[in-house]
């Protein structure tokens, strides 16, 4: 893709995201008005993380970032024939490994949930609802599987908008769980789960066959040897092992976050849950989307050595995704209790609630930046076929995330704050670690990849998002931080970091504003 092209389709996929991201903030408000920071509702996020921690080691970002770039290195290299049968092999090979392992986690889970995910849990009933909710949602991690696989092929083949949309049908299951299932309590959201699981694989079907109805006509070679399909299948899982490690990392940090909230008080697993979840509302129209669509393209550009093309389309996007991150930090940082306020409280979820999801959501927007430039710089080593890079720095930032937490909360403690803030602000400081030196190490491998221009653009975002800070300081001051004063603030603070990113000559703001603005109004479609 062009890179006008690029950020277009970036664009439209942000905006899938951020529908996606919609139908999730509608479904926890949903399930938080019933439950908010109960110990129901801490024992369905402590049971979650198992089965997320399974997905993402074995069929989530660790075979995306390895299938993906031996898959469109076939496509490129017109070897279609190959390519499929790959995928096909990839796809059994999953679910039965995934099948097994969640089998062997719903043997393990009372074990698991009394030493690994919540030791603070020392209510016995508390512990077997959890173990129960774990057992329903492992169901949706073999399903999963093969979802995460399929989005990968129809990437690999620039078609983003079903697997953009797929998680806004994810939610709509769990909304169906606590609204239509709301007779079975908290066990109707975890039923919601596998649900969503199923929709999410089935809105991406229809795609999957278009494009497989359109491989009669397409050039390549169909006849290859077994041992290039062995060599495929090794190199995907070669790619992966260290993926693997390093997805491992960050699931143990969150696990640790959880098992340390767990012993700090009933609402602090939901009240960092609800934040971190907040956070990834404009992280994922942001960077999510932003990297969704760049992976495929400099992916083929590492495939054919097109080295200038590579850097200079991984330059911009980490520019512009900082451009628009930094903005959105602040306004997390400054407005998180209003926002808050506005989107959960109701029901049993109270004024407490708000001010301790508010509490964790400022300290987690202090990392917006890093959680987003990550996203992209990540892909860049994907994309040269080294996940070994990335997979040092997450382990490094696993252990730092850890010490800071253990850290940290002590320091907020002693400060008579929620000690689970230390918490969200380890995990910001540590991603923020990482990003820079990965940034760093990639700068040096690809010297195509402009670091002082990013520098530049990204003291530009910087100036314009201190303005913007204080343009909401002083507004916040006169008006005070009601409903009113917080929807006012938000297109105000947006219109004063455009026009000084358009004073300070940001090319990057501008850009991703200008795209914004043609892709709203022209409604281009994406396949």
């Amino acid at each position: 893709m062009q890179a006008r092209s690029l950020a277009r389709a970036a664009v439209l996929v942000g905006i899938a995201y951020v529908l996606s991201n919609l139908t999730g903030l509608g479904q926890r408000i949903i399930v938080t008005s019933r439950f908010g920071t109960s110990v129901e509702y801490d024992a369905f996020n402590a049971a979650f993380r198992i089965p997320d921690l399974l997905f993402s080691l074995l069929a989530g970002g660790a075979l995306a970032s390895a299938f993906i770039p031996t898959f469109t290195a076939r496509l490129s290299l017109a070897q279609q024939a190959l390519a499929w049968r790959l995928a096909a092999v990839i796809a059994i090979l999953v679910f039965i490994i995934m099948t097994a392992v969640a089998a062997a986690a719903a043997l393990l889970a009372p074990f698991l949930v009394r030493t690994i995910i919540a030791p603070g849990f020392h209510d016995e009933s508390e512990v077997a609802l959890t173990v129960a909710l774990m057992r329903v949602m492992l169901i949706s991690t073999v399903i999963f599987g093969v979802s995460g696989l399929l989005m990968g092929v129809l990437q690999s083949n620039n078609s983003f908008l079903a697997p953009a949309i797929a998680p806004s049908l994810y939610n709509i299951g769990i909304i169906f769980g606590a609204v239509v299932l709301s007779g079975q309590g908290i066990y109707g959201v975890a039923l919601g789960v596998v649900l969503g699981s199923a929709l999410h694989l089935v809105i991406q079907v229809p795609a999957l066959l278009r494009i497989l109805s359109g491989r009669g006509s397409a050039p390549g070679r169909s006849v290859f040897s077994s041992r290039e399909l062995r060599d495929d299948v090794r190199n995907v899982v070669r790619l992966m092992l260290p993926r693997i490690v390093g997805l491992g990392a960050v699931q143990v940090n969150l696990i640790v976050t959880v098992a340390l909230a767990s012993g700090m008080g009933e609402g602090a697993v939901s009240a960092l849950n609800i934040a971190f979840a907040t956070l990834i509302l404009p992280q994922a129209a942001i960077a999510q989307a932003t990297a969704t669509v760049l992976f495929p393209t400099i992916s083929a550009h590492a495939a054919r050595g097109e080295h200038d093309e590579f850097g200079a389309a991984l330059t911009r996007a980490i520019n512009v995704v900082i451009a628009l991150s930094a903005p959105a930090s602040i306004g997390l940082i400054m407005l998180g209790q209003p926002i808050i306020r506005l989107l959960f409280q109701r029901g049993t979820f109270g004024p407490q609630s708000t001010a301790a999801v508010a509490f964790a959501l400022m300290w987690y927007g202090v990392g917006l930046v890093g959680h987003s430039a990550l996203e992209v710089v990540t892909r860049g080593f994907y994309a040269l076929h080294d996940t070994l890079s990335p997979v040092v720095l997450s382990v490094a930032s696993m252990v730092m995330n850890v010490a800071l937490s253990l850290i940290l909360a002590g320091v907020f403690s002693s400060q008579h704050l929620p000690p689970y803030g230390g918490l969200a602000l380890a995990n910001s400081v540590a991603t923020a670690l990482e990003t820079l030196i990965l940034f760093a190490l990639l700068a040096r491998r690809v010297p195509e990849l402009d670091m002082q221009q990013s520098l530049v653009a990204s003291l530009k975002s910087a100036l314009a998002s201190g303005v913007m800070a204080a343009a909401l300081w002083a507004w916040l001051s006169l008006a005070g931080s009601g409903n009113v004063a917080a929807l006012v603030a938000i297109p105000a603070g947006v219109a004063v970091y455009f026009g000084t990113a358009w004073v300070l000559r940001s090319d990057e703001a501008l850009f991703a504003a200008r795209i914004v603005r043609t892709r709203l109004a022209r409604h281009m479609p994406l396949s």
